[in-house]
């Protein structure tokens, strides 16, 4: 018996869609100890308090545009810090952007090392 075209092609999409990445998941809410959560809209400061420090920290400044008026135009930045997590082989690699002094995301990745 051969097979539909209809068949070949649902197949055929089966593949393709099994062949891409995942997307990372994301949260709201990040038990960052024992006893401690944070979420999506705490300050830096509370972060730093709350949780145990990252496996690893980059802070950098993104452009945002041009600001002013005339002649008088400057260059307006944003600071991103970027917190990483990473426990162990165990648990998921966990992500935590701040935007700004404020935790803008927090992003689930792949198993640890």
């Amino acid at each position: 018996m051969n097979p539909s075209l209809s068949q070949i092609a649902v197949a055929a999409s089966i593949v393709c869609l099994m062949s891409f990445p995942a997307p990372a998941a994301t949260s709201n809410v990040f038990q960052c100890s024992a006893n401690s959560l944070i979420s999506v809209g705490d300050k830096l400061a509370t972060a730093m308090k709350k949780c145990d420090p990252p496996t690893s920290a980059t802070k950098i400044s993104r452009p945002k545009g041009f600001v002013g008026y005339y002649d008088m135009k400057y260059y307006e930045a944003y600071e991103v810090e970027e917190w990483l997590y990473d426990r162990g082989p165990t648990s998921f690699v966990t992500y935590l952007t701040f935007t700004n002094g404020v935790l803008t995301a927090i992003e689930i990745g792949e198993y640890g090392q």
